[in-house]
């Protein structure tokens, strides 16, 4: 997993700090996001990559929205997987634009090349 990680890390497409919801106490912690071709990493420091505190595959995404009204909050979006819920917040709406935008992106990039190889083996 580590050799991929780090083979993965190499297609970074966007990178930034954001504040998630912790899942058992709800408090906002800030973590620096990581955006591959593939997948969604957080860690603990900035440009730290080793332990993320979270992967999330962006095959397993299934929607990525604001959410203001379901958090109060200014400047929220979630990411629905379908084992969790991630609850994610910017310093700014120009940036929460910015990651939805990318990380969606990425999403239509990640499923085109899939059809693609689907087709290759028709």
């Amino acid at each position: 997993m580590q050799n991929n990680m780090l083979e993965d890390l190499k297609n970074i497409m966007k990178e930034g700090w954001l504040e998630k919801e912790s899942r058992v106490f709800k408090t906002w912690r800030k973590r620096w996001f990581v955006l591959t071709t593939t997948t969604l990493y957080t860690f603990k420091a900035e440009k730290q990559y080793s332990n993320p505190t979270e992967i999330i595959p962006l095959s397993t995404i299934s929607t990525i929205k604001s959410c203001q009204e379901e958090t109060n909050r200014e400047n929220t979006f979630k990411i629905d997987t379908p084992e969790t819920t991630f609850f994610l917040m910017s310093n700014n709406n120009q940036e929460k634009e910015a990651w939805i935008g990318a990380i969606g992106k990425a999403m239509v990039k990640l499923h085109m090349k899939k059809n693609q190889k689907d087709d290759d083996f028709d």
